[in-house]
């Protein structure tokens, strides 16, 4: 169809160097392979079949745990 919205296959997401300066990141889709790409548009890993799941799986783990320590403590 000619008014189809194409499907989206990037994100861009602020991220942090190394010495915690606030930059732009990306995370990008090609042909089944997850890229992600740090500052400065450099390469930083890509992920395929398997991988992208336990990814996924490792993040939302991490998330979860770095959620849980800025938790207030009663």
């Amino acid at each position: 169809m000619a008014n189809e919205v194409p499907e989206r296959r990037e994100w861009l997401l602020r991220c942090t160097t190394a010495r915690g300066d606030l930059t732009i990141c990306s995370i990008e889709v090609s042909r089944g392979v997850v890229e992600v790409f740090g500052p400065d548009d450099n390469f930083y890993l890509g992920l395929d079949g398997d991988l992208i799941a336990d990814f996924a799986t490792s993040l939302a783990e991490a998330a979860a745990r770095a959620r849980a320590d800025l938790a207030p403590i009663d």
